[in-house]
């Protein structure tokens, strides 16, 4: 299987609870410290368990030094162009 010159990148997708906001914070050190490359956060907005996938995105950065971090599963009805660029 090719790697279309691209590096192997490993990931964690994690569930938004906003049960817990500081455990999902914690999750994405814990990835970090763990030498994982990205984590990414589902965004479904109409669904009232999961925390706002851009304000977590912006939060997270701020917690974290290198991991990368992304949406997933966007909402692209609610996410029009100019939102996600």
């Amino acid at each position: 299987m090719s790697d279309h010159g691209h590096e192997l990148l490993f990931g964690a997708f994690i569930t938004p609870s906003n049960a817990a906001p500081q455990q999902v914070v914690q999750t994405v050190r814990a990835a970090e410290d763990a030498g994982l490359d990205l984590a990414t956060f589902q965004d479904h907005p109409y669904q009232p368990n999961f925390l706002d996938t851009w304000t977590l995105l912006s939060y997270v950065a701020a917690r974290t030094d290198r991991i990368h971090l992304s949406g997933n599963v966007l909402s692209l009805p609610l996410r029009p162009p100019a939102v996600l660029a």
